[in-house]
């Protein structure tokens, strides 16, 4: 008699492992997805597109030497503007150190960036980026970031 719940216990752990794994591999995917698509707002110098790529329209942020949070759309807008006007091209390269359970999740990522000014040195950020599953995707609610390399 014990051997039969034994192994629907066993049957359920398996199936919910799988379920984590898909979920993980799903959430993989989406972040995949909306780095390539950041890559490519920045390209084209469409800052509108890359926030609506990538962020929350609640989305609060801070970093190395902002003097205070970056609180939604409004605010971070004209930030996306001038990195998008002095900046010729941004590579984001994920680290393996991301999680997500349910409808949130983290990821850690460095932006890679070419100024416009060929003769400027290139210049890295590392971001830890809480993401939300909304109704349009995976979207970044809240980033914390710092220059640098990971």
């Amino acid at each position: 008699m014990k051997f039969p719940t034994l192994s629907a216990l066993l049957a359920a752990c398996m199936l919910s492992s799988a379920a984590i794994a898909d979920d993980a591999a799903d959430f993989d995917a989406a972040l995949a997805e909306r780095y390539r698509a950041v890559e490519a707002a920045i390209e084209a110098r469409d800052g509108a597109r890359w926030f609506r790529e990538l962020y929350d329209d609640d989305i609060v942020l801070a970093g190395e030497g902002s003097p205070a949070a970056v609180r939604g759309r409004e605010a971070l807008m004209p930030v996306i503007a001038e990195i998008v006007r002095t900046t010729r091209s941004c590579t984001l390269t994920p680290d393996p150190a991301r999680g997500q359970s349910g409808a949130l999740g983290y990821s850690f990522v460095t932006y890679d960036c070419a100024p416009d000014d060929a003769s400027a040195p290139r210049y890295q950020v590392r971001a830890l980026f809480v993401w939300a599953r909304k109704a349009p995707g995976w979207r970044v609610v809240a980033e914390t970031y710092l220059m640098g390399r990971m």
